[in-house]
């Protein structure tokens, strides 16, 4: 009787084992695909929060060149400006095609310098660019520039948006930035695969 009941236990104990087997590798294949997707979503937050600042600086930058260049931009004779990732046709207030004034791109390490090596091996996989217009009229066309009267001021000056005191004796130029922030370098970003984030800025300009 006692051999009868140990072979009952020894082969009730196998499946047993087989089961709580069977549980921990689902568990564990479910832990394993949890962390994952956290991963991934975690992943993708980052580059689309430093595609969102390679696109912030492309503004910012945009605008320290067109103080520095008031009269080059002044001057400037209307150039193609969709030759890179960054293209009229992504932003619907302007007509696809379009010319602009300027344009310009470059990596997150071109423009931040002061930091560590590894940082700045990790900020070559993002980019701007950005291109610049007279802002654009109602039905999208920016061959024209728009212009009003400013209060006086000293040297060139640029301000967000368009509101200006109605009296004064200068004269400020309306400008738009167009600017996308991308999750891979400037020469390999493809706008049909890589993260991509546009922004843009109306400014005026005294010259």
């Amino acid at each position: 009787m006692k051999n009868i009941l140990k072979k009952n236990e020894n082969g009730f104990a196998l499946p047993l084992a087989l089961l709580l087997l069977v549980v921990m590798s689902l568990m564990a294949s479910i832990l394993i695909s949890k962390i994952t997707g956290e991963h991934k979503a975690n992943t993708l937050k980052d580059a689309n929060q430093q595609a969102f600042y390679a696109a912030e600086s492309g503004i910012t930058l945009a605008k320290k060149w067109m103080v520095t260049n008031s009269d080059t931009l002044k001057n400037a004779s209307p150039i193609s400006i969709d030759g890179g990732f960054c293209r009229t046709s992504m932003f619907p207030n302007i007509v696809s095609g379009s010319k602009g004034l300027k344009t310009d791109s470059k990596n997150l390490n071109e423009v931040i310098t002061n930091t560590t090596d590894d940082e700045l091996e990790r900020l070559k996989k993002f980019s701007y660019e950005y291109f610049i217009t007279y802002s654009p009229d109602v039905i999208g066309a920016t061959n024209t520039a728009k212009t009003k009267t400013a209060a006086k001021s000293e040297g060139t000056s640029i301000t967000e948006g368009t509101s200006y005191k109605a009296s004064g004796t200068d004269t400020a130029t309306y400008y738009t930035i167009y600017s996308c922030g991308c999750g891979n370098s400037k020469n390999n970003c493809d706008r049909n695969k890589d993260t991509l984030v546009r922004l843009e800025q109306v400014v005026t300009l005294v010259h």
